[in-house]
This record gives structure tokens, sequence and C-alpha cells, in this order.
């Protein structure tokens, strides 16, 4: 059977993450030919890779190329590297008419063989709308490529020669790409490249709809801009998913074990209870005493700002997750799952979250100095009342079904 040809491009520094993307590609695909262009990936990592791969009947090359003529090009943002204009490189370093290519952000859930087999009109890529940075143009994270065409239309020089002209002014080699393939691009379905990077920001744009615009686990998670699932903050969805594949071994992967659930919960277990905090203030009154005693409880604790380092520092406790600046759709996820309510911040009441709360019908646990509750149907304790308050917690729990 011949081999799928699947491009990505990487540098040193993102080696890790390129073979994670990887290993969720191989995930759901064998007979895979992986091409990595690359100015300085070790060539120990592609024998390892190779003597992994052969398992799933799939090798990866190792497509060095010469970076002086791309560094000389500006990059719009500082997450941006110039090996992400190697892409320009790939009709002349890629055998096959018909790739794949894919970012190293990425995560695949499920198998892209209709991508290998999309009619492409004539045109020289599909790719997905750039959704919802601009609505404008395709992302260019995850293109189908006619390298046929490509040759044909002497594309990688016209790509070079309007980067020289245009670099300056355009969004990268994704503006080039845009510029030169205007009218020759075929649509691909939204579930292809879901870029979730900007899922914190698009409700500050009064752009609500976003959330709900894609219902579902996507078939190719793109984790666009700087907020990647790999840094301290939570700031998108499908952070978990990027951290299960980050987990799964090779063996188990590349075995086909059944353990293929795609969820984070599947291999370091999952908090049996959940509480949260909605708070402007990272001053929680006792809420290392109450960390310290639920160690079973996860405390989601959320705040339209950043956090103080008095509660990052509580992080040692691993049943503390913290969501700086958390949109509509985190804070609609955290609220299914709790199963009471923490009232313990001081100061103002965080988006009428009491209230809420009452909604769904769960408990609310209160200190006179942090209540925000003005209905009286709270569980409002002394500020020196918090062993009472653990009590009353646990004789609560007792009650839930799980």
């Amino acid at each position: 059977m011949s081999r799928k040809a699947v491009v990505f491009v990487a540098e040193l520094s993102y080696m890790e993450k390129l073979e994670i993307a990887i290993k969720s590609l191989c995930a759901h695909h064998h007979h895979l030919k992986i091409y990595v262009l690359n100015e300085n990936i070790p060539t120990e990592w592609f024998q390892l890779m190779n003597h992994r791969l052969a398992t799933i009947d799939s090798e990866i090359l190792n497509c060095r190329v010469a970076a002086e003529s791309f560094k000389q090009f500006s990059l719009p943002s500082s997450h941006l590297h110039y090996a992400t204009f190697f892409r320009y490189c790939i009709p002349e370093l890629v055998e096959e008419d018909r790739v794949l290519y894919l970012d190293c952000d990425m995560i695949v859930t499920k198998s892209l063989s209709d991508l290998f087999e999309v009619d492409l009109d004539g045109c020289g890529l599909g790719a997905v709308e750039d959704r919802p940075t601009t609505r404008e143009g395709f992302n260019a994270g995850l293109l189908v490529l006619d390298l046929a065409w490509w040759r044909n239309h002497q594309t990688t020089q016209a790509l070079f020669d309007l980067t020289k002209e245009h670099h300056q002014h355009v969004y990268g080699d994704q503006g080039i790409l845009n510029h030169y393939f205007k009218d020759a691009w075929l649509r691909l379905p939204l579930t292809y490249n879901l870029q979730v990077g900007s899922d914190k920001d698009q409700h500050q744009y009064g752009d609500l709809a976003w959330y709900d615009e894609f219902q579902g686990l996507p078939a190719v998670i793109h984790y666009t801009s700087h907020n990647k699932p790999w840094t301290a903050k939570r700031f998108n969805r499908f952070r978990e998913i990027w951290w299960f594949y980050y987990a799964l071994s090779w063996e188990d992967n590349l075995l086909r074990k059944p353990l293929m659930q795609q969820r984070l919960e599947d291999l370091v277990g999952e908090f049996p209870y959940h509480t949260a905090v909605y708070t402007h203030s990272a001053d929680l009154h006792e809420v290392e005493l109450l960390l310290k005693a639920f160690p079973d409880v996860a405390f989601h604790v959320l705040a339209h700002t950043h956090f103080g380092f008095g509660l990052i520092q509580l992080e040692r406790y691993p049943n503390l997750i913290l969501y700086p600046a958390f949109d509509p759709l985190t804070s609609r996820k955290v609220l299914e799952k709790i199963d009471f309510y923490l009232d313990i911040n001081p100061y103002g009441e965080v988006d009428q979250i009491t209230q809420k709360i009452h909604q769904l019908g769960k408990p609310i646990y209160s200190f006179v100095s942090t209540n925000h509750d003005q209905t009286g149907q709270n569980h409002l304790f002394e500020d020196q009342q918090v062993d009472q308050m653990i009590e009353a917690i646990r004789q609560y729990l007792k009650t839930v079904e799980k």
C-alpha cells in the first residue's frame, strides 16, 4: 500500500511539540510518509522516530532547508519563527503530488483520510477559512496541497518574489499564501482546523457566537497565537487533549492498546467532586485550609484578570485549577460540573454568580465577610468558622451521587 505524504515544518526548540503532533497523527493513521522540513533537528531524533514508526509501516524523512534566505523576512508576531517560510520549499523536497501539511501546534483527533482524496477542483490547495480572527482568506495551519499544480505554476519562485516585495506588510507567509492563492483555494470544513488560540478574547470583541460555532470535538485542533496549552495559564479549549497526547506513551499508541479515549483523565484520574470561586482578588478567605481539607475536590478559580502570586503559589495543591481572563465557554463548562459553590472572595461579586448558582440548584457556602448572597439561602459562617464550613461541606458531599 502506498504511503500517504504528510509534511511538517519545525525548528529545534519546537521538536517536542512536533513529536506530540506526530503522535496524535499516528494514533489515527498508518502507512505514512512524514517529511519534516527543518534546519537543525538532530539526526538521532529521526533515527528514534523511524524505529518507532516502522511498527505502523511508516517513515519520517529529515529534509534540511538552507535557512539564510528566509531570515531576512519580517514576522508579524514573536511566537512565529522564520522556519514557517520553509513551506515554500515543499514542491522541491516532496516527491508526491498530493500532500497534507500540518502545523506543529496542532492535534489530530480522528482519521484525515478523506483529505488525501478530496477533489481540489483545479485549485492549488485546500484550507479552512481563517476564523475567528479575520474570517478573510484561509488559515495556513492545515493545507491540502496539489504539488503538481504548484510545480506547473512555478509557485515556489512566485512566493519568494512576493515575499521579498510584501513581507513587511502582510501576516507572514500566511499573508503571502493568501495573496497568491486568492482565487485558487478550496474551502474545507471547519472541523479540519478549529483555531482555539483566541478563545479568551472573542467575547471581548462581542463575538459570543464563536464559542458555539463548532460543537463537539474537531478532527484537528489548532492552538493558534501565543496562548498554547503547554503554558501555565489556561486560556482555551481542548487544553486537556494536548496533554493527553503528551502523556500517551508511544508503545500504547503504536500497539493500538484500548486506551484511546482522548481524555487526560483516563491517564491521570479524575476528581470526583468540583467546586468554583469567581473572584476579582487573589485573597480568598481560608482557601488553603479548604484545599487541604478536600484533596478529592477540584477547586476551579476564575477571574477576568490575571492572578496574583499569592494564589499562583497555591498551585502546589493539585486540586487547584486557575482560569485567568476566562471566557464564557470556560465558565459554562465549569458550572456544568460543580457540586457546590464557595463564596469566599472579598470585594465585589463577579458576574452575578450567586444568582446563577441558585438557578443551578447548587448549595453556596459563604463567610460573613465574603458573603454576596442576599437571598439568605446560602450556608453562612463566621469568618473564623472554617472548621464548621468544612464539616458542613463533608456532610453535603456524602449526599452527592457519583
